[in-house]
C-alpha cells in the first residue's frame, strides 16, 4: 500500500471513538535499570529485567553501532541498524541468524528512502517478532516526509513499508505484535507537548486502523515502550516534570476494542 494512503486511514480512525479501554497510568518506583515492558494475559504490566542477552551480528563498515537493535524469534535471531551513505543519508538494513547466532545471513536493506543528511544522528529502529515473523518501526525523513514506518518480514518476504504517522521530527518508537495485532508507539511528532501515542494494526501492520494517545496531559512523556498480549496492551514512558530532578516511569494498561 502506498504510504500516504495508508497513514490517512490512521487520521481518518483518530477522528472516531478510542479504541482502547485505557486504565489509569500508574507510576513505577522499582523499575530495574535494564528493564522491558510485558502484559500477562489477564491484562497485569509490569517492568521485568531483560535478562537475555543479545547475539550480535557483524556489522559492515558505514553502520551505526548504536542504533543497532536485536530481537528473538521462535527459531530465529534478527538485528536491524542504520547505515549511512556517503551523503549522510541512511538505509536500514536487517539480517537473520537461523542457526542461533553461530551465522548470520546477508543483510537485507529494509528501507532506502531516507534523503536526510543526519548520518547516524538519528532514532534505533524499534524490532518485534511474532512467532518468525520480523515487525521494525522506525523514524526517518523519507521524500515524502518526516514519519513514523513500519516494515514487515513474513519469512524472507519484506511487505512494503507503511506510514504510520507524518509528523514534524524524528521520535523514538517502540513497537510489539501478537498474532494479527501490532502496536506502534512512539514520541508524538507534531506539536510542541511531548507525547506517547499508540498506533494499532489489526492485520498484521498492513495497515494501521486505530490511533490512541497513552499518556497523560499532565506529563512530559518521552522513552515509549509497549506490550501485546491478546486484546491486553500495555504502554511505557519516562515523564519529568520541570521541578523533577530524575524521570518517573510509568505503565498504562488497557483492552483494545
Amino acid at each position: 500500500m502506498h504510504r500516504v494512503a495508508a497513514v490517512l486511514l490512521v487520521f481518518l480512525a483518530a477522528c472516531n471513538t478510542d479504541p482502547i479501554a485505557w486504565n489509569d497510568p500508574k507510576a513505577v518506583a522499582d523499575a530495574p535499570a535494564r528493564a522491558r515492558l510485558f502484559i500477562d494475559s489477564i491484562g497485569n504490566a509490569r517492568f521485568v529485567t531483560d535478562s537475555t542477552l543479545p547475539v550480535v551480528p557483524p556489522l559492515p563498515p558505514g553502520a551505526c553501532v548504536n542504533s543497532l537493535r536485536t530481537a528473538r524469534g521462535t527459531t530465529r535471531l534478527y538485528g536491524a541498524w542504520w547505515a549511512v551513505r556517503r551523503d549522510s543519508s541512511a538505509v536500514l538494513y536487517t539480517t537473520v541468524s537461523r542457526d542461533q547466532g553461530k551465522t548470520w545471513e546477508t543483510p537485507v536493506p529494509v528501507d532506502t528512502l531516507d534523503v536526510s543528511s543526519r548520518g547516524c544522528n538519528r532514532p534505533p529502529p524499534a524490532l518485534a517478532t511474532s512467532g518468525d515473523d520480523l515487525h521494525t518501526a522506525y523514524s526517518m525523513i523519507a521524500p515524502e516526509g518526516t514519519g513514523v514506518f513500519f516494515a514487515h518480514f513474513m519469512g524472507s518476504m519484506l511487505h512494503s513499508p507503511v506510514a504510520v504517522i507524518y509528523g514534524e521530527r524524528l521520535v523514538a518508537t517502540a513497537i510489539a505484535a501478537d498474532g494479527d495485532r501490532v502496536a506502534v508507539v512512539y514520541e508524538e511528532p507534531n506539536g510542541t507537548r511531548r507525547q506517547v501515542d499508540v498506533s494499532i494494526s489489526l492485520t498484521q501492520g498492513h495497515i494501521f486502523e486505530q490511533h490512541s494517545v497513552a499518556s497523560r496531559a499532565i506529563d512530559m512523556a518521552t522513552d515509549p515502550s509497549v506490550a501485546l498480549d491478546g486484546p491486553y496492551i500495555a504502554v511505557g514512558w519516562t515523564t519529568r516534570r520541570p521541578m523533577d530532578t530524575v524521570g518517573t516511569r510509568v505503565i498504562r494498561t488497557g483492552r483494545i476494542r
